[in-house]
């Protein structure tokens, strides 16, 4: 039998709408794969002195899930969704989020970076997809020219798959060195990975599933870059 798990926030409601996808039961082990997709894009926020000093990130969650998430938002009955009426879902994502580190980890020459509370968060529901949109300030800006930074967002269990879009996943804001720009790494994982509960359902693990098939964008700047 699949493990007991006791979820809470926001991870509480994405495995709500997993009730309705996976079966009550699961062989041993357990086959790890994703049952919600993101596909993200980040803004990288530069300070005056060109260093960097948030991450906005704009999130896309498939047809599925956005049509869970939304059920019952349109308080006024027009069969539209308006950025108020979404206000406290968003609220709810990014305060349930919180614990996990907002499922992004940001690295400067492999070290992790503090950030504070997330803010100007907000959601869309248009077409049928459901998006959040919330900035996570560093606690201390980092100059990129002096330092590798590298940022993924990741769900450690891989219920959750969060890929960068296929075109356009970064863009600078505020004042960027003309030396620097974005790459992806791609994630080293193969397609399927057969892990024992154990190890599927140990967030804490230090190679996680979800880490192992992050793909992690890297600001790279150029040499003479960090003379200007």
């Amino acid at each position: 039998m699949r493990p007991e798990v006791a979820p809470r926030g926001w991870r509480a409601a994405v495995l709500a709408a997993l009730a309705l996808l996976v079966p009550a039961a699961a062989v041993k082990p357990a086959l790890a794969h994703p049952h919600v997709w993101v596909d993200a894009r980040s803004e990288v926020v530069f300070d005056a002195q060109q260093r960097i000093s948030a991450l906005r990130v704009h999130w896309r969650f498939d047809e599925f899930y956005s049509l869970f998430a939304i059920e019952g938002l349109d308080s006024n009955g027009d069969g539209r969704l308006d950025p108020a009426e979404l206000q406290p879902l968003a609220e709810l994502n990014v305060t349930s989020l919180k614990e996990y580190g907002y499922f992004t980890e940001i690295l400067a020459d492999g070290e992790p970076l503090a950030f504070e509370d997330a803010r100007d968060y907000s959601s869309r529901y248009e077409a049928g997809i459901l998006s959040l949109q919330f900035e996570i300030p560093l606690a201390a800006p980092v100059d990129p020219r002096v330092a590798l930074v590298r940022f993924r967002s990741f769900d450690p269990t891989f219920y959750i798959a969060i890929e960068p879009a296929l075109q356009d996943p970064v863009a600078f804001a505020g004042t960027p060195p003309p030396s620097c720009r974005a790459e992806v790494e791609e994630g080293g994982a193969p397609e399927v990975l057969t892990l024992s509960e154990a190890d599927f359902l140990d967030p804490e693990a230090s190679e996680s599933i979800g880490k192992l098939y992050a793909t992690t964008l890297a600001i790279v700047c150029d040499p003479a870059g960090a003379l200007q």
